[in-house]
């Protein structure tokens, strides 16, 4: 929760959000967590997390688009 909260706005966009965009995709966010490219104006740059090994960001990337509020 340090860039990103479920509803609201912090450093980063809603989860809510991210989990619309990447719906039924979490093979595309994992890939965005390793070379993200900026999308909004309103927003900072998101670090790529690309230290992170693939398997990590793919389990990253499952549990955000399952979770609830």
């Amino acid at each position: 929760t340090g860039c990103h909260t479920y509803t609201g706005r912090m450093i980063g966009p809603p989860i809510q959000v991210i989990q619309a965009l990447y719906m039924d995709n979490p093979e595309g966010l994992a890939a965005y967590i390793a070379n993200p490219i900026k999308k909004r104006d309103d927003y900072p740059e998101m670090p790529p997390q690309d230290y992170l090994s693939e398997e990590v960001r793919l389990a990253v990337a499952e549990y955000v688009l399952k979770v609830k509020n």
